[in-house]
């Protein structure tokens, strides 16, 4: 089995698999980018037809990622054809994703993550998979001599199956997706890279949100219920007292129970003090309650209800105060929403910013689970 292709190039060895530079164009990245080169002007009178069109490729973007990287936006293009018989003439344009090493080659798959960081940032803006059109890449392994002393480094065409099958559907706009790389500055960009790794098991549990045709409405609850749980973790304090506080009065609870008991008891209060799951829900949304409390008028009882449906589907134990399975789909939009609204906040993205990105969103979901908004017991 081959899990990559490369054209272009022989590797002697898998050591040898290397590369500088790796680029990728995807679906929905031309209109994340939303940069175009080309200047229209259109001159309908007199009768006459008169079209004006000139072309310029944009300039490409690189920025800094710490010591090591370098990551940005550059542009392809291709036409017009000249031939003879003039009834047609086409310019097509092509963004796409870069990613170089500031040390040279380096090993394949050390690049190619790197890569992949750059298109969950654009998944997260688009709210749904892209699929990879072109992925090609440069190494010195690769010279092309072409004469007096000039090395020439072509293009390598990496090819790799998608995880999920491509499918055929329609083209977004820019204003539907969540942000457009025009919202991101240089030190944004340069957070979602330099934090990766210390967000990166609750940003892949999130992601598989986006796999739809795969998971089961229980799945998808679980999933962001889990995301929501080591989010916390990560961005809270997750004991209910400071450690020293705790370990004594631990001590003097020991100290007033039977000597038969005190292995038991020691026991039982071994996590005592680490916040439970329904408290963490409740902290997530209260910290959000002003965008939180246009879909939940109760957060403790919200809280409870989505601990105990967690648990009847974990534990398999039958639980009063559930959500029934037509309540699920609107259940996981608010614990999804809430997620969304700390992950742009990790990101850089102010408060005012976040409403503003969110706001068409929300009043869409609004409208459509209204009938669900109260919570009732």
């Amino acid at each position: 089995m081959a899990h990559f292709v490369f054209e272009g190039v022989h590797f002697e060895a898998e050591e040898k698999i290397r590369f500088n530079q790796l680029c990728g164009s995807y679906t929905d990245l031309d209109a994340w980018v939303d940069i175009y080169g080309f200047s229209i002007e259109v001159d309908t009178a007199d009768s006459k037809f008169v079209s004006n069109i000139r072309y310029e490729k944009p300039l490409s973007q690189l920025f800094d990622i710490g010591e090591t990287f370098e990551v940005g936006i550059d542009f392809s293009s291709r036409g017009p054809n000249h031939s003879i018989i003039q009834t047609e003439v086409t310019i097509s344009q092509s963004a796409y994703l870069v990613v170089k090493s500031k040390n040279g080659d380096i090993q394949f798959d050390d690049l190619f993550k790197q890569l992949n960081i750059f298109t969950y940032l654009l998944q997260f803006a688009i709210q749904r998979i892209p699929y990879p059109v072109s992925v090609f890449g440069f190494s010195k392994e690769n010279p092309q001599e072409l004469g007096e002393d000039k090395i020439h480094y072509p293009e390598i065409n990496i090819f790799y199956t998608p995880i999920e099958p491509i499918v055929s559907r329609k083209q977004k706009l820019p204003q539907e997706f969540l942000y457009t790389i025009k919202d991101l500055s240089v030190d944004q960009i340069s957070v979602w890279f330099t934090s990766f790794d210390k967000y990166e098991t609750i940003i892949h549990l999130y992601r598989s949100l986006f796999y739809s045709n795969r998971l089961f409405i229980d799945t998808k609850f679980l999933t962001i219920s889990q995301s929501l749980e080591s989010l916390h973790s990560i961005l809270f304090d997750g004991q209910y007292l400071p450690h020293d506080k705790f370990v004594e009065q631990k001590e003097r609870a020991l100290n007033t129970v039977p000597a038969e008991l005190t292995e038991w008891v020691e026991g039982a209060l071994s996590n005592a003090n680490y916040k439970r799951f329904r408290q963490k829900i409740f902290e997530l949304l209260d910290n959000k309650k002003e965008t939180a409390g246009r879909f939940v008028d109760d957060m403790e009882l919200f809280a409870k209800r989505v601990t105990n449906t967690r648990n009847e589907f974990v534990h398999h134990n039958k639980q009063k105060l559930t959500f029934q399975k037509e309540e699920l789909p609107f259940v996981i939009y608010v614990l999804t929403m809430i997620f969304e609204l700390y992950l742009l906040e990790i990101i850089g993205f102010s408060d005012k910013k976040v409403k503003e990105l969110l706001e068409a969103k929300i009043r869409t979901h609004l409208t459509r689970w209204k009938h669900l908004r109260t919570i009732k017991k």
